[in-house]
């Protein structure tokens, strides 16, 4: 499923090219308006939930700053059957590919040691955008919408918590490292976005007290 987020360029007819391809394999989503991130994956999950039976489902960001490989990598760890979620974890560690600026790194490290302690969410990478589920929780967790454009994994936690309990929460998800991970470009995050960060996180946890 390949979502193209209501873009003014010639995006969604590129995307329309590579689906007659493989209509078999692949469907584009075209969202008729720019709704952000957060919409885009919901309406994507949503979509293929409809399109085909899947056993799992997940996210990626279209500039593969995940390698493809990683996307099976990661779906290898549904054998366990207590996993609900996996979520790959940028984790520098020595001999692994994992290319980011420091700057990044470090607002990285002090956004997620911010929301760990405000949701008691002992996570490492909230926001690594590699995020995969088993089909019958993806239904529940996308099934209304986010309150935030950009922090929307942060509610998907929440979601799980709320959905499997907290003592089962734990044994239902998974943080796994990615052995290749590379920055592409830079974040589409503007200053506001920066300083609307506070209220955003506010405005989820009082959805989610």
């Amino acid at each position: 499923m390949l979502v193209d987020d209501g873009s003014s360029d010639n995006t969604a007819s590129l995307l329309k090219e590579i689906e007659h391809t493989v209509p078999e394999r692949i469907q584009v989503l075209a969202l008729t308006k720019n709704s952000g991130k957060a919409e885009a994956v919901r309406q994507g999950i949503l979509k293929a939930l409809a399109w085909q039976s899947f056993d799992i489902l997940g996210y990626m960001d279209a500039d593969l700053a995940t390698p493809l490989e990683e996307a099976v990598y990661l779906a290898s760890f549904f054998e366990d059957s207590s996993y609900q979620m996996i979520i790959g974890s940028r984790v520098k560690l020595y001999g692994w590919n994992i290319q980011r600026s420091l700057k990044r790194h470090y607002f990285g490290r002090v956004f997620a040691t911010y929301v760990s302690n405000l949701f008691n969410l002992d996570i490492y990478d909230t926001q690594c955008g590699a995020k995969f589920f088993r089909a019958e929780i993806a239904a529940d967790l996308f099934e209304s919408e986010f309150v935030s454009k950009w922090f929307f994994d942060i509610e998907l936690f929440l979601r799980l918590r709320k959905e499997m309990g907290n003592e089962l929460f734990s044994k239902s998800l998974k943080e796994i490292p990615l052995r290749n991970w590379e920055e592409k470009g830079e974040s589409k995050l503007q200053l506001g976005d920066f300083l609307a960060t506070p209220f955003e996180l506010g405005r989820i946890r009082n959805r989610y007290r």
